[in-house]
């Protein structure tokens, strides 16, 4: 599974009920918050790829998923480890998780309680499907970062990674280089 067939996947109805019904949040916000969710998580986690030690972290992590079964999460979403979500989302937005979801929320009228809840269940699903993905391309620490910027770039809807930076970016100084924590 790629990118994009994962965010086919992501808008299907079963799938956002599922999330939505997880989450207490209404389906269209839910949809909303995927479209701009996951360019955010591939944006921080880009950027924490960018050191040797966060590409190899990284890698490693992709390494703990590729055998997760991504299809059947989709499916059944129920089947998603929320609890291996809020770690992963720990990792990748550290310090500024809190302020990723504040600023989602605001971006798409959830509660950040709710942005939390749908962000822990996406964060599996793509550590599955990059996860597989670096296990079919033989991805090594020295290319994990072109893999993200793949997905990146197949995942990108309009303005939305110009977005991802904006919640990433929390003291506004127009680079996330110095917000966005180490894996």
């Amino acid at each position: 599974m790629d990118m994009m067939e994962l965010m086919n996947l992501l808008g299907n109805k079963d799938m956002l009920d599922g999330i939505s019904k997880n989450s207490g949040a209404d389906s269209d916000k839910v949809g909303k918050l995927i479209n701009m969710g996951l360019p955010t998580i591939m944006k921080a986690m880009n950027k924490n790829a960018t050191s040797n030690d966060g590409a190899q972290s990284l890698l490693n992590a992709l390494k703990q998923h590729e055998n997760d079964d991504v299809e059947d999460m989709v499916k059944n979403p129920s089947k998603i480890n929320r609890q291996d979500g809020e770690k992963i989302l720990g990792h990748i937005l550290s310090s500024k998780k809190d302020v990723v979801n504040n600023n989602l929320a605001k971006e798409t009228g959830l509660g950040s309680d709710q942005v939390n809840k749908i962000l822990s269940q996406l964060a599996p699903l793509l550590m599955g499907t990059l996860g597989q993905q670096q296990k079919n391309s033989n991805i090594d620490s020295n290319n994990v970062s072109n893999l993200l910027s793949d997905a990146l770039g197949k995942s990108a809807k309009g303005g939305m990674m110009d977005l991802a930076e904006k919640f990433l970016d929390s003291d506004k100084d127009g680079s996330i280089v110095d917000d966005v924590g180490k894996l």
